[in-house]
C-alpha cells in the first residue's frame, strides 16, 4: 500500500495534468508491450509496434521492464505538457537529468534487465550515451505513438474533464473520492493500491494527479522522494472503441446523418471534454427526449461515447465520427 500523506498546502496546491504526458505514455507503452497484459483492444496495437521497433528501441525496453524499477529521470514530472511540445520539453529534461539523479536511479536498474555497461555510461554521465538515449525514445515514440496520439491524448482529456468537473461540483474531496477504485481517500492521506508498503509525505510540494491511457492495473509514482511528487492512474478505454472497425456503408451513413443527427455530431465535436444531453439540447434546438434518442443512435453507430458523470451522462465523438465529420478515413486499422 502507498500513502501520501497532505498538508493543507498540499490541498491548496493539488493539480490535474493538462493532458497526456508523452514520456509517461511512451514508457507505460513499454511496459504494455513487453508485459503482454492489458484489454484486447491494444492487441492490433501491440502487433504494430513490435514489426516497428528497431534495434535501438528494443535497447531502450530493457530500462523499461513490465514489473519493478524503471528509472525516475524517463519520466521528469517537471513541465509535463500535451502534444509534440511536451514530447520536447521532455526529453529536454532527461537531457538536463543531473549526475547525481542519473547514478542513483541507474543503481536501482537490476543488471538481467539491462546490460551494466549500458548503464555504468549513463549513471558516469556520457552525453553521448545520454544522447542516444534521447534519440530511441523519440524514435519510439513517433513510430509506436505519434500517429495514435489524437486518441490517446482524446481519452486522457475525457478522463481529466471527468475530474475536473468532479473538483469544481465537490473540491478536493469529491476529486480524490473518485479517481480510481485501487485509491481511497481518507483525508488527510490517499491510500493507493501498491506493490510495496511505502509512505510519502508530501510536506507542502502539492501533487500532481496525472490520467494515462497506458497506466493498466494499479496507479505508478516515482521512487525518489527528491523529485517532484506525482500520482499516475488508469483511465477506462473506451468499451466500445475498436480500431479495426470501418465506417458503415453510404446507403447507412446517409439514413444516419440526417440533418438533426449531423447537427448532434456536430455540437458533441464542440465539446472534446464532453457534453450532457441538455447540452446537445440547447445546442441544437431540439427537445431533450429528441437529444437522447439521436445521441442513442449516433453511439450505436460508433460514432459517440457515452460515460457516466453524477447524475447525467457525458457524450464525447470517438475517431471514427470525427473521421466522418472531417472527411478522413476512419480510426488507424492498425492500432
Amino acid at each position: 500500500m502507498l500513502r501520501l500523506h497532505f498538508t493543507a498546502a498540499d490541498l491548496g496546491s493539488l493539480r490535474l495534468a493538462s493532458g497526456a504526458d508523452p514520456l509517461w505514455e511512451t514508457l507505460l507503452s513499454q511496459h504494455a508491450l513487453t508485459s503482454g497484459h492489458g484489454p484486447p483492444a491494444l492487441g492490433g496495437w501491440r502487433r504494430h509496434a513490435m514489426a516497428r521497433l528497431t534495434p535501438q528501441m528494443r535497447a531502450l525496453l530493457s530500462l523499461a521492464p513490465p514489473t519493478g524499477y524503471s528509472p525516475d529521470f524517463l519520466t521528469p514530472t517537471r513541465g509535463l505538457h500535451d502534444a509534440a511540445e511536451g514530447l520536447d520539453a521532455g526529453l529536454a529534461e532527461v537531457l538536463a537529468t543531473p549526475l547525481d539523479h542519473l547514478r542513483t536511479d541507474l543503481r536501482r536498474v537490476l543488471p538481467r534487465h539491462c546490460p551494466r555497461a549500458r548503464t555504468e555510461r549513463l549513471a558516469d554521465g556520457d552525453r553521448a550515451a545520454l544522447a542516444a538515449l534521447a534519440t530511441a525514445m523519440r524514435s519510439y515514440f513517433e513510430a509506436v505513438l505519434a500517429g495514435h496520439w489524437e486518441l490517446i491524448s482524446g481519452q486522457v482529456a475525457g478522463a481529466r474533464a471527468r475530474g475536473a468537473r468532479f473538483m469544481v461540483d465537490g473540491g478536493v474531496d469529491r476529486l480524490l473520492t473518485t479517481l480510481h477504485p485501487t485509491i481511497r481517500w481518507d483525508s488527510p492521506t490517499l491510500h493507493v493500491a501498491y506493490p510495496e508498503d511505502r509512505d510519502i509525505h508530501l510536506a507542502g510540494r502539492g501533487l500532481v494527479l496525472l490520467p494515462s491511457f497506458f497506466c493498466r492495473g494499479t496507479p505508478v509514482t516515482l521512487r525518489a522522494d527528491d523529485r517532484p511528487p506525482v500520482l499516475v492512474y488508469p483511465i477506462d478505454h473506451d468499451p466500445d472503441w475498436d480500431a479495426d472497425r470501418t465506417p458503415p456503408p453510404g446507403g447507412e451513413l446517409v439514413a444516419l446523418l440526417g440533418n438533426t443527427r449531423a447537427a448532434v455530431l456536430r455540437a458533441a465535436q464542440l465539446h472534446p471534454h464532453g457534453c450532457t444531453t441538455t447540452e446537445l439540447a440547447r445546442r441544437v434546438r431540439i427537445s431533450l427526449s429528441s437529444a437522447s434518442e439521436h445521441a442513442t443512435t449516433l453511439r450505436r453507430a460508433g460514432l459517440l461515447r457515452t460515460r457516466p458523470y453524477g447524475r447525467h451522462m457525458l457524450h464525447l465523438v470517438t475517431p471514427l465520427g470525427r473521421a466522418l465529420l472531417t472527411g478522413g478515413a476512419g480510426p488507424p486499422r492498425s492500432w
